[in-house]
């Protein structure tokens, strides 16, 4: 028979309080509450359960220690943000950082400004909290391109934003693309790729295209060429066939189009240095990410018929009606 307990009271221990940073959006704490509590007569104190809030508004949020957390960031235009939730949605901490300013032959360094930004959200993110995340995904900006060495993963030229359109090439892509198709705007995915194929001819044997989300993704896990069917859309995916379209495929730059998985695949587990120096545990896995629009929508939890979601394009506001 277990022996009774007699008594018990509660105290709190801060673990790891949080510095006021640079982007974040909140100074915040980290506590972990212990029991104490007579057993068979002998003072016991045993951890019962770790929070985390905000010290703003003066709210904590609890979960049992055993629980795991996941985590999610979004690339915007100006800045990228995380957010650590639990099976449940709720969150346990968030963050918020503004692209640092590199430049790169007088002209902005996109990638590397993404690069340090991904592993500073990754510093910020509370140290007690790490161990309990079991897997990572991102979403970034739809249409925003990359054209990567398929040996080293570094980008072969300037990374093309998402609002950038390349007009030489529209009247290629609407030659053989449907009428109507998502990729016949300027500003697609595939009018990016196709207007590159043009006029950059000395590192086609080697490239691999790319969006934002797969190459933040790989710096995590390390494989090359994976994308998610969401991103995949405005380079002519087709996902009633699962697969590329045959008339994009029989095009000679068809060679540098990613493999495509569902979002939220498991891809891989977190790089073993990454593990290593951020605390996270060895069966993070990282997973297809999405578009931010995409994001938004699911954030706002219209999961049932008759739920709608209205997003505002410039901002990916959400509007929830239900």
């Amino acid at each position: 028979m277990l022996p009774a307990i007699h008594s018990s009271s509660f105290s709190s221990q801060v673990l790891f309080p949080l510095p006021s940073k640079h982007g974040c959006s909140n100074p915040m704490k980290s506590v972990i509450r212990t029991e104490t509590c007579n057993v068979g007569g002998k003072r016991s104190t045993r951890p019962r359960t770790m929070v985390f809030g905000s010290n703003g508004d003066k709210q904590e949020v609890g979960f049992q220690g055993g629980e795991r957390l996941y985590l999610g960031m979004d690339f915007g235009t100006s800045g990228a943000r995380f957010v650590v939730i639990d099976k449940e949605g709720t969150i346990h901490a968030e963050g918020k950082r503004e692209y640092p300013s590199f430049t790169k032959e007088e002209t902005m360094d996109w990638a590397g400004s993404w690069r340090m930004t991904l592993f500073l959200l990754l510093e910020d993110i509370p140290v007690n909290l790490r161990p309990l995340i079991s897997s990572i995904s991102i979403d970034g900006t739809s249409a925003t391109t990359l054209i990567i060495d398929s040996t080293t993963g570094e980008p072969l030229s300037k990374p093309l934003l998402y609002n950038e359109s390349c007009p030489d090439a529209l009247p290629i892509v609407k030659s053989i693309a449907p009428v109507n198709h998502t990729v016949c705007s300027g500003s697609s995915t595939l009018c990016k790729l196709v207007s590159w194929w043009n006029n950059d001819d000395s590192n086609r044997e080697s490239a691999l295209l790319m969006h934002q989300v797969d190459w933040l993704l790989w710096l995590l896990h390390g494989e090359l060429g994976v994308s998610d069917y969401n991103n995949a859309l405005k380079v002519g995916y087709d996902p009633e066939l699962d697969s590329y379209p045959p008339w994009l495929l029989s095009q000679p730059y068809s060679r540098l189009l990613p493999s495509v998985r569902a979002p939220g695949t498991s891809i891989g587990h977190l790089k073993k240095d990454i593990r290593r120096q951020f605390g996270l545990p060895d069966d993070c896995v990282v997973c297809t990410g999405t578009t931010d629009s995409i994001a938004a929508f699911l954030a706002a939890r219209a999961t049932k018929p008759g739920k709608a979601v209205k997003i505002s394009q410039l901002f990916n506001f959400c509007t929830y009606y239900g």
